[in-house]
């Protein structure tokens, strides 16, 4: 008896054991489920990633950029901007199976194939692709970067991206760059409750608690009044 709940109970482990592992497209360990592990993170835990071309860029020029984007970073409280080379066609491949919740896995495998599914962003990633990484909503650091890399020409120029949930073409960033920052834009909306403030926003806000206050004191009143009858 006792032998077989200690199998019984080793079954179960073993059970368990095999449904947490895995069941991915490639070996769990291999290069090509990491990668797309990685761009998975990448891509859902930073809300800006802009999608460049490059131009087969050497080591030293790579180092070059990135030095010049840890710069423009540094003028941002460092929001920890990031450079990567992409493998395009393992990118492409990526941008389909995120939807799924594990896109390196055989589900999303078998998920893609099923709905035929596309990505609006895959056809900018043909050829040599890159990604600039941003953690944090700034429109202005997007700028800065846009305006260096401008002066790379050919060598690595943006080609689209995605801000948040939204995939962004080119002209999308160029009208998002000019935009105010989150700081700004809080900074703004309690400029204009102060000025509204004057035309009666506050009063009204303080006119409701002083009716609710005397609505409530009156209450009390009337209850005070039937205890003393009673």
């Amino acid at each position: 008896m006792f032998r077989g709940l200690f199998f019984a109970r080793g079954l179960a482990t073993s059970v368990r054991n095999v449904e947490s592992v895995r069941n991915t497209l490639k070996a769990s360990d291999s290069r090509k489920t990491f990668l797309i592990d990685m761009y998975t993170h990448f891509w859902r835990e930073n809300e800006i990633v802009l999608l460049a071309h490059h131009n087969n860029l050497l080591s030293t020029e790579n180092e070059s950029i990135r030095k010049q984007l840890r710069k423009i970073d540094s003028k941002h409280t460092e929001n920890r901007l990031e450079f990567r080379k992409l493998k395009g066609s393992l990118f492409r491949y990526f941008l389909r199976a995120n939807g799924h919740q594990d896109p390196a896995s055989k589900a999303a495998a078998r998920w893609i194939k099923r709905h035929n599914i596309r990505h609006p962003l895959e056809n900018l990633c043909k050829g040599p692709t890159a990604a600039i990484i941003i953690k944090e909503l700034d429109p202005k650091l997007v700028k800065d970067v846009i305006k260096f890399l401008s002066t790379q020409k050919d060598r690595l120029f943006v080609m689209g991206g995605k801000v948040g949930d939204e995939i962004m073409t080119l002209e999308n960033l160029e009208e998002f760059k000019n935009m105010s920052s989150l700081p700004e834009l809080r900074a703004e909306l309690v400029g204009l409750l102060n000025m509204a403030s004057g035309g009666g926003v506050t009063r009204t806000l303080e006119a409701a608690s002083s009716t609710l206050a005397m609505t409530l004191e009156s209450r009390v009143n009337e209850l005070e009044k039937g205890e003393i009858k009673e």
